[in-house]
């Protein structure tokens, strides 16, 4: 029998800003993924992967952040680093970020009082710059972009599949 994880928020106000986060989705979106240990979402939008996050702020209202997956597995150097404050000075809200070997472009703001609007013009700000600079920062530096990469883990569970089955 299966298992079932119960999401353990914080504050009522976090757990309100999820519920109305959660709505926002089933009604906007085809497909997203809820994942169910954290107070987070995962989907495609256009052509970049998006993670929502819910994190309580004080006692009475929610940070909800938007964020890109850009590019993975670039190496971090100078010039890099230097394109990406200097790109986080032309973009119009949000900004980049790098852990380790991946960039992200990300956007946060208070959920408390979230009409549907908002939460769109961030999605859609969020997927439109990212995917503005991901195919410019892979072709200079490096590393694959965050749909590359998943079609690359979907080839290589392909692929392994196929060699299993023909081992049989």
């Amino acid at each position: 029998m299966a298992r079932t994880r119960t999401k353990r928020f914080h504050t009522a106000c976090q757990e309100e800003v999820y519920g109305q986060v959660k709505g926002y989705l089933d009604n906007l979106v085809d497909e997203h993924f809820d994942d169910a240990d954290h107070c987070d979402f995962y989907l495609k939008f256009g052509s970049t992967v998006l993670e929502i996050s819910i994190d309580p702020f004080e006692d009475d209202d929610a940070v909800i952040e938007v964020l890109a997956f850009v590019v993975q597995g670039v190496e971090p150097t100078f010039e890099l680093t230097r394109d990406l404050l200097r790109f986080n000075s032309e973009v119009p809200l949000g900004a980049f970020s790098m852990v380790g070997e991946d960039v992200f472009f990300s956007h946060s703001f208070l959920g408390r009082r979230l009409r549907g609007e908002q939460l769109i013009a961030s999605l859609q700000g969020v997927a439109t710059i990212a995917d503005e600079y991901d195919e410019k920062l892979v072709a200079e530096y490096g590393g694959e972009t965050a749909l590359e990469c998943l079609r690359g883990q979907k080839d290589k569970k392909s692929s392994a599949a196929a060699r299993r089955a023909g081992n049989n």
